[in-house]
């Protein structure tokens, strides 16, 4: 292992990981294809969150941005990407007349959505006006220009004064719609006045575009067609066809194209480029190669293996992708801290609160189909879905169909295109590693906890119906949960069935202080379950056989359940304490369902 390798853990500054000799993917030779073609005016990369977006399109900012105190000295990118010793793809000789026409020439307006949130439409946009205050700040040389008009000047000083000053003020009605105003207008102002100012077009850079869409939607009160008439006319008036000729590029990223509603209505020659278009699948993420390199320079080559298991399994296109945040994460790790087990880096890194939301949906809905498919991609299956635009995000709060959210997912990072699957409408899927395998296990414990209503409720239910002897409306609840379960264990295994009643059961004893008991010895053996209210004086006895998915061996084996209740005399303990309720139910289970036979109240039998 080699420690004295530096990588910058979410390193996100082209510059700063260059200069500080740190660790760096060369992601250059990409450059040439995307800012050189007349073909192409505008693009919007799709990928997940921490696949090295902001990292990529800060390398673009660095390469295109004019000194405007020198324009024609191209030193600093000189320095930043020939002289660096690192020999990158962009260095080369077949690149030079390409650095010719690009490096250096061109104002660039770079601006990034990442961390705009808010639980009010007021806060969301008060952190969107501090991120073009600083805009503002950056091109504040303008004003100095003699080749401005002075109105234009005045406009600049005015809006950077208010952003500056009102930026927290926004419960006021006026300052408000100032805001939204300024919003929509100020990249065109400060493109305009640059390319007056230097005669040069302007590439304009949008990171994260989504994410305030996404924030606003899961707000308590949701404010997204509201954060969706700022985009929109922000997107609109720096990208629409007749715009002034002051834009070269505009460069886009995000996690998810909005359809139907689309945020980019009026733009120019606006082209998607998502996980399977060539030629930039591999701009994204660390291809196979590129991981195999990382780790040898890291002195990591013998993890291999499960570096693979847990971080690859992602398909662009034809390339094998990985994580970059969980292979920087790992070796860093590995490195600084001499940690080599592999770990979930990814966790909560990737839209898990649009997951969430689904989920949660699709359970209320007793939508039992789509939580089957979800268990067969937990069990390492693969799933057929045809692929769909997505729509609105207000959708995912009164449900959208399976294939819907399974293309939302495969945006997301949670699913991938399966090996040999073909990238057309109708696609199949699989979970790409154990690293998001985790992610889902995880999420599965959130919706099968007392954090999801619906599911809790079921449970007290459930205990209600067990210690009241109500065996056949139990039944009916069993069966009915079995299907909506989301469990990685297979049904062919009877600790599947343990785990689920322990689970459940143990949720809602521990809330209605009843007590529980998992295979404590009684009588001449270990229960299952034991569970005992001593305020109504009442025992439930409970015990599990598994058999295959057919109603007769689901019935055998509840009646065999029951009878090893007797015939090992786990009811005895109780009995000889005098409760004067004692159950004994045996549950056979099959598949997904499940069957209930009650020897009855043992007590009343024993007198």
């Amino acid at each position: 292992m080699k420690k004295d390798v530096l990588l910058y853990t979410g390193g996100e500054d082209f510059a700063e990981i260059i200069n500080g000799g740190g660790y760096y993917v060369d992601k250059t030779a990409y450059l040439k294809d995307l800012l050189i073609t007349d073909a192409i005016k505008n693009s919007l990369f799709i990928r997940p969150r921490r696949f090295g977006k902001t990292l990529n399109l800060d390398l673009i900012r660095q390469f295109c941005r004019l000194n405007y105190y020198n324009p024609g000295d191209k030193s600093y990118q000189q320095k930043l990407f020939v002289d660096n010793g690192r020999n990158l793809a962009v260095a080369g000789d077949d690149y030079k007349e390409f650095r010719e026409k690009i490096m250096g020439e061109f104002p660039v307006i770079s601006i990034s959505f990442k961390t705009v949130e808010g639980d009010c439409f007021q806060q969301a946009v008060s952190q969107l006006l501090y991120k073009v205050g600083l805009l503002y700040d950056e091109f504040v040389f303008l004003t100095e220009s003699s080749k401005k008009d002075p109105d234009d000047i005045e406009k600049f000083k005015k809006n950077k004064s208010f952003c500056k000053d009102k930026q927290d003020e926004m419960n006021d009605p006026q300052n408000l719609s100032r805001a939204i105003s300024i919003l929509g207008t100020s990249i065109p102002q400060i493109a305009s006045m640059l390319y007056k100012e230097y005669g040069r077009k302007v590439i304009v850079i949008i990171d994260e575009y989504d994410v305030p869409l996404q924030k606003a939607m899961i707000a308590e009160e949701p404010y997204y067609n509201k954060m969706l008439n700022i985009i929109r006319t922000l997107s609109g008036n720096i990208f629409k066809k007749d715009n002034e000729p002051w834009l070269y590029k505009g460069i886009v990223s995000g996690c998810l194209r909005v359809a139907h509603q689309s945020v980019f209505t009026d733009a120019n020659n606006f082209t998607t480029f998502g996980m399977n278009d060539e030629p930039y699948t591999g701009f994204f993420g660390f291809t196979k190669e590129e991981t195999h390199k990382i780790l040898a320079d890291c002195g990591l080559s013998d993890k291999e293996s499960e570096v693979k298991e847990w971080y690859d399994g992602y398909r662009f296109g034809n390339k094998h992708i990985y994580c970059p945040w969980s292979i920087i994460s790992y070796c860093y790790t590995a490195i600084q801290k001499d940690i080599y087990a592999p770990q979930p880096f990814w966790v909560n890194t990737s839209g898990n609160d649009l997951i969430t939301m689904f989920t949660a949906s699709s359970m209320e809905a007793h939508n039992a189909e789509n939580i089957d498919k979800l268990q067969k991609l937990m069990e390492g299956e693969n799933v057929n879905i045809s692929l769909m635009e997505f729509t609105t995000y207000p959708d995912l709060r009164v449900g959208v169909s399976f294939d819907v959210f399974m293309t939302l997912m495969l945006h997301t990072g949670y699913v991938t295109f399966a090996e040999g699957a073909m990238l057309t409408d109708k696609v199949t899927v699989r979970i790409p590693n154990q690293e998001v395998l985790y992610c889902f296990n995880k999420k599965r414990e959130l919706l099968f906890g007392e954090n999801n209503p619906y599911w809790y409720n079921q449970t007290l239910s459930l205990v209600d119906l067990l210690m009241a002897n109500k065996t056949d409306e139990a039944q009916a609840l069993i069966s009915s949960m079995l299907k909506e379960f989301l469990s990685i264990r297979n049904t062919g295994d009877e600790l599947y069935y343990h785990g689920f009643m322990v689970g459940v059961i143990g949720i809602a004893s521990a809330a209605k202080g009843i007590s529980f008991h998992e295979e404590i010895e009684s009588g001449d053996g270990f229960p299952d379950i034991v569970l005992k209210n001593d305020a109504t004086d009442t025992v439930a006895v409970i015990e599990f056989k598994k058999g295959r998915n057919e109603r007769l061996e689901r019935i055998q084996c509840a009646e065999d359940a029951a009878k090893q209740i007797l015939d090992k005399r786990y009811a005895e303990p109780y009995l000889a304490e005098k409760y004067k309720n004692v159950f004994a139910i045996g549950i056979g289970f099959g598949g997904k369902d499940c069957y209930i036979q009650t020897l009855g109240n043992l007590a009343k039998a024993s007198i």
